[in-house]
Order: C-alpha cells, then structure tokens, then sequence
C-alpha cells in the first residue's frame, strides 16, 4: 500500500538538519566523550536491541550502505568491525558529525549528503548489505528508496530496516486512543508545565502539542501520527503493519520481520515500575520497532 503524502522532502530535510537524531543524548564538551556517551545510551538503556539486530560484527571486508547514517553511531560499528562503510543522509549537519566522530576515533568510512528519493549515486550491485534504522518511513516517496536499495545490492545481498510499527502498543494505545483521548488537557496555558513536573514528560513536547493543537485545530491522521513520533514538529513520520511492510519489499526475497522496543519512559511513573523481563517481553510482541530483513535475488 502506497502511503501518499503532502510533505515535502524540504520539510523533512529542514527538521531533522535542525535535530540530528541521538544529537541530544550528551552535553559533554570533551567530543570524544560526547560521542562515546552516545553510543553507551544507545546501546546500554532502551535500544539495547539494536547491536542484536545489526550483526555489526557479521560484516568484515564486506561493503555496507547506510541509508540515513544520522550522526554515525551505528555505522561506526559497523566500520570499527572491519566493514567498508558508506554512510548517506539527507542532512549536511549529521554527515559533518558522522565525519568527526569517524575521524576522532581514527576510523575509515565514507560519507555523502543524498537524497535516496532521486536516485543513490553508486553503480547497480554495488553493496553486500545495506542497513536503515528508523529512517525512510519519515520520507515522502519511500517506495523510491525501496527501488533504489534494490538496484545497488548485489545479487544475494540483504538488508536490515526498521520501520514504526502501527501494530504496537505505542500506535494503538498511546499515539491513537491516550494521546487522542488527553490532548484537551492541554488547552489551558499552564496545563504544560504542571503536566511535565506531574508526569516527567517535556515540557517543550507538551507546549508544542498545545501550539499546534491550537493553530490547527482538526489534524488528518497523518498529521497526527507524525507529530507523536519524534517531537511535535516532525513533519512526517509513517506506520507499517507486516502487511505493509511486506508489500514494500516485495521484490526481495526470504522476507522476515520481527518486533522490539517497548518504551517505559512514555508511562512516567507506572513505566518505571515494570521489570526489565516484562518490559522486554512486551517489546518483542507488540513493540515500536518492525524490523525486515530480506536477500535480493541471486
């Protein structure tokens, strides 16, 4: 199923150069310790998943595309561990931090700003693995990139993508009923502030809910997905269920995906109580992360 948007491509360039994801996870002056708590918060708190997923050491001397590389963080393990790495993104402000972090560390990769949509600047069959997490569902035409990651794998290559998974607690629960259900709470001017010191919850977050709510007033469903996945001004973020995702890979084979990350902080004080082996077990059947996996066509 064809997902068809109004955003721009402009839009989606313009908020994510703005806020390079994982940017904000250290405030740390000592660049080498910035990056390095970067990557020990990715790996050790909620995404502990991820390094499961990517097989970062399963790769040596093989060629690996990144498509959204953000500011390097998985990337540069997969190059640390012996791969020839290739990073794009769509924002001149993460490839210039995926740079410094590759150079700090003394690490070889490659790294181009591109947009996937118009077409990937490599030769067909050009990568053994190419990787994208969390990436090309916020892309207006990701059926393009889908094509575009078909044509440079080489015969028998694989992938690993993550998409936002609409059969999640996160979708369903909290995104279309909670979130739906309470946003009139937010009318009031002080309501932000006094829910964040209640709950936990950002304050910034909650603020820019109430702006928009209130310039806007009825959203599309689109809208409102988008806006409750990374931050209020996400101008475009889309959902996939298996069906979905199966259809956007479809010209790939051995298609499998699987399901991870139940986010506890979403829940302030009730998230907290949890265990750790519920939390994990919710995660892996009804979580926010749909992974693929696939092989082109030998």
């Amino acid at each position: 199923m064809i997902q068809k948007m109004s955003v721009e491509i402009n839009d989606v360039k313009a908020f994510w150069d703005a806020n390079p994801c994982q940017s904000n996870l250290s405030d740390k002056e000592n660049r080498k310790k910035y990056f390095e708590e970067i990557s020990h918060k990715r790996y050790f708190w909620r995404e502990w998943h991820v390094p499961i997923i990517a097989e970062f050491e399963k790769f040596k001397n093989k060629d690996v595309l990144e498509i959204g590389c953000g500011i390097g963080t998985d990337g540069f393990e997969f190059a640390k561990n012996g791969a020839h790495y290739v990073g794009i993104d769509l924002t001149p402000n993460s490839v210039k931090l995926a740079k410094e972090r590759f150079d700090l560390f003394n690490v070889k990769g490659e790294f181009k700003v591109v947009n996937a949509e118009e077409g990937l600047p490599f030769p067909d069959n050009s990568f053994d693995h190419i990787y994208s997490f969390g990436v090309i569902h916020h892309s207006p035409n990701t059926e393009a990139i889908v094509d575009e990651m078909y044509r440079v794998l080489k015969p028998s290559g694989t992938f690993t993508v993550m998409l936002y998974n609409r059969s999640s607690i996160n979708y369903y629960i909290e995104i279309m009923f909670l979130r739906k259900l309470f946003r009139w709470i937010l009318y009031p001017k002080f309501m932000p502030k006094l829910i964040s010191k209640l709950t936990g919850f950002d304050e910034w977050k909650l603020k820019g809910h109430r702006e928009l709510m209130i310039k806007k007033g009825k959203m599309s469903q689109q809208d409102w997905i988008s806006i409750n996945t990374d931050g209020p001004y996400c101008p475009l973020a889309k959902v996939y269920n298996k069906k979905e995702a199966a259809a956007l890979f479809n010209k790939f084979k051995n298609i499998r995906q699987e399901v991870w990350e139940f986010n506890t902080d979403h829940w302030s004080f009730i998230g907290k109580l949890i265990p750790t082996k519920v939390v994990r077990a919710i995660g892996r059947k009804w979580g926010w992360h749909r992974m693929i996996y696939g092989i082109k066509q030998s």
